[in-house]
């Protein structure tokens, strides 16, 4: 075989794997815009033991919104996979405890295996210390909670290099984000990897974000685009972009 057919084959072979990527993302899209209107609702997890195992769909905060939509996703919607594939985006081991639960996003998009999106020549890296959660529950003399299991876990994360796109080299991400790409705001606090959680949604060469979002209440597809999301928002210095992957 001459290397012009070699190539050729190779060729087809990739624009089907993208092919193959570019449904999963649009089907994730299309589950996602199923609950845009649904109404925003903070602090829906268990704040202590016992953990209750939450699948109701009627309200969402912006990490709730993803799980549900991926675990949609992962279970090929079909109802009665859905709370299996819950508890694999949710949980360590697919156990429901407090503890086994993915507190900080970066941590379950590590877990579940979605590989970070980045410009290899303009990325930055953060000091984040993922102390948050344990400092709260000692502040809060919380009782019910193995909180060395919860330092730990941070010690684990903190160990991790924390790499981000910053806004000042955001020109050279949005070129490389997918429809239904997962995106993390990154804020000024150390503490936390996160402020806030996302879906990309591509119209043309703008990135716009499906989210549910805490200043209009309900799941929507966000009026500006994320360069002038994040100008308006100055909590946030950057994003993090994870690209999910699923099983065939």
């Amino acid at each position: 075989m001459d290397q012009r057919k070699i190539g050729c084959i190779l060729l087809l072979f990739i624009q089907l794997a993208c092919w193959g990527q570019n449904a999963d993302n649009q089907s994730l899209v299309h589950i996602g815009k199923q609950f845009l209107g649904r109404p925003y609702r903070a602090n829906m997890l268990s704040s202590s033991n016992p953990e209750i195992f939450v699948t109701s769909q009627d309200a969402f905060d912006c990490v709730t919104f993803l799980e549900h939509s991926l675990a949609i996703k992962i279970a090929n919607e079909n109802p009665d996979h859905f709370e299996l594939a819950l508890k694999h985006v949710r949980y360590a081991g697919d156990s429901v405890q407090y503890e086994k639960r993915y507190h900080y996003f970066s941590d379950a998009m590590w877990q579940l295996g979605y590989p970070p999106i980045q410009d290899p020549l303009h990325h930055s890296i953060a000091p984040k210390d993922f102390s948050f959660l344990s400092t709260y529950l000692i502040r809060k003399f919380e009782k019910s909670v193995n909180i060395d299991l919860i330092a730990d876990k941070e010690k684990q994360l903190k160990s991790r290099v924390f790499t981000f796109t910053s806004i000042k080299d955001l020109s050279f991400i949005l070129p490389l984000i997918h429809d239904g790409d997962l995106i993390g705001l990154v804020g000024k606090n150390n503490h936390l990897d996160f402020l806030h959680t996302a879906m990309a949604i591509r119209k043309g060469s703008q990135i716009y974000l499906l989210h549910a979002s805490q200043e209009k209440k309900k799941v929507i597809i966000s009026d500006q685009t994320l360069s002038d999301y994040l100008k308006s928002h100055h909590q946030f210095i950057g994003i993090s972009v994870f690209r999910p992957k699923f099983n065939k």
